[in-house]
């Protein structure tokens, strides 16, 4: 039952990032239009390194925010501080990649990863909004 319920958290994730995915096509033609016309073509590989930094970022939030609900509170604080940690280290791991390749694609994909994720959090408020109303 426990997983049902993790599966289903996680597939209303999804289905609100699937019901507004026209903005974040939105936000990536931008981001990579900005870079075409600063002549840096060889970063748009970023734009796509941070949406996917995002997208799994905002997974393992669900999963975790999910398993804490079910737990009882002094659990709840060891998934939700272990699962804190996990999501710093795979966003850590990834930029030092990317800044042992060039200093450009790290700030690129920091960037674009702050951006996304900007835009994740205005989206998850905006269905919530939609919700109540």
């Amino acid at each position: 039952m426990r997983r049902a319920s993790k599966f289903s958290s996680m597939r209303q994730v999804l289905g609100v990032f699937a019901q507004n995915w026209k903005v974040f096509l939105a936000v990536a033609a931008v981001l990579s239009l900005q870079l075409i016309s600063a002549g840096q073509l060889r970063l748009c590989g970023a734009v796509l390194i941070g949406a996917l930094l995002n997208f799994f970022y905002f997974l393992s939030t669900a999963a975790r925010l999910e398993a804490a609900a079910q737990a009882p509170l002094p659990q709840a604080k060891k998934i939700m501080l272990i699962g804190l940690l996990l999501r710093l280290a795979m966003v850590f791991a990834v930029l030092a990649v990317a800044v042992h390749i060039s200093t450009e694609l790290f700030l690129s994909t920091a960037i674009c990863f702050g951006v996304f994720y900007l835009a994740a959090l205005f989206i998850l408020a905006r269905s919530e909004l939609k919700r109540k109303f």
